[in-house]
């Protein structure tokens, strides 16, 4: 078992936790409170917030 995974590259591993992170955050709603955050941001940036 050790020896398989010595085999499995360490970016495939990154990658699939971060994929993993993502689905996460996003069943969580994350991404609308990113989104509505980046929005403020911007209206701020421009000079309408």
């Amino acid at each position: 078992m050790l020896k398989q995974l010595r085999h499995i590259p360490i970016g495939l591993v990154i990658l699939a936790i971060g994929l993993a992170l993502v689905v996460v955050g996003i069943t969580q709603g994350g991404f609308v409170d990113v989104l509505r955050k980046a929005a403020l941001i911007c209206y701020e940036c421009i000079g309408l917030g």
